[in-house]
């Protein structure tokens, strides 16, 4: 009875649930890992998105799994079905409750046969860490990063943040994260000059509600005054199209979300 959704830039396609075989493997031990199943020439895991947000029964039958790529990593949920694209301006996608953000990233309504029907946007990037770890942040020689300017970061994943914090944490840089495009947006243009002559770079995911990492990235190169500012894209949608689009649009860097070592490289890269 709800419906759900997830950036349509991510998926790679629909497959016959009852065509693939499902592969055992117990080298991860997750309860949302149902196996694997061979998909054209790679082994992708499938993740139980039910078992995930804890609506799992048995009864429930699934006709498709939804291939897609995250990170520059094949996923596959097994679903019930597709109802549709919808095409969502970024101002109507609201923030869920707070005891609803370590699951939902934000939600809006659709129409659905003739009726507003309300449209929960999972946070994928909390499934795939949920299911197999944060990986571990190596502590490196980043004494070189001491006493550079600041880092600003818009990510309004829970579980990129933490990931994010992780990473930062091994470094002395001086950095601070907002929730939304738009909060990174209003809190540049309020600095004065003096205090703007200390950000060294902003990082900046793409999917996030108010304000997008398109429009943060727009913001930034089209300001007089923020124009200097090196803006580097760090998003799950890890297709080549998407690093180009970001690329044309004057982003200095684009890194697959979240590569600690990529993460580093690309502010001691830009800061320095």
């Amino acid at each position: 009875g709800r419906y759900y959704g997830i950036n349509v830039s991510k998926i790679r396609s629909f497959e016959d649930y009852n065509k693939y075989k499902v592969i055992r493997n117990d080298t991860v031990k997750s309860v949302f890992l149902d196996g694997y199943i061979q998909y054209h020439n790679a082994v992708v895991p499938i993740i139980n998105i039910e078992k995930w947000l804890g609506i799992f029964t048995p009864e429930n039958n699934y006709y498709e799994y939804m291939v897609c790529e995250y990170n520059q990593h094949m996923v596959a949920f097994p679903i019930m079905g597709i109802n549709n694209i919808f095409n969502i301006p970024i101002g109507d996608l609201q923030k869920p409750d707070q005891m609803f953000e370590d699951v939902i990233t934000y939600n809006t309504i659709v129409e659905i046969g003739g009726h507003d029907e309300i449209c929960l946007v999972l946070d994928v990037e909390s499934l795939v860490t949920d299911t197999f770890g944060m990986g571990s942040v190596e502590s490196g020689d980043n004494d070189d990063l001491a006493n550079m300017k600041r880092v600003l970061i818009a990510e309004d994943s829970k579980a990129a943040r933490a990931i994010i914090d992780g990473i930062m944490g091994e470094t002395p840089l001086d950095y601070q994260v907002f929730h939304d495009g738009q909060e990174i947006i209003e809190y540049l243009d309020r600095l004065d000059d003096a205090a703007l002559a200390e950000v060294g770079i902003v990082i900046t995911d793409l999917e996030m509600p108010r304000k997008d990492g398109y429009q943060v990235l727009r913001h930034i190169r089209e300001s007089s005054r923020l124009g200097h500012i090196p803006v580097v894209v760090n998003t799950s949608m890890s297709n080549e199209g998407v690093a180009k689009k970001v690329l044309e649009l004057g982003a200095k860097g684009f890194i697959p979300k979240t590569d600690p070592e990529n993460f580093v490289k690309q502010i001691r890269e830009h800061i320095l």
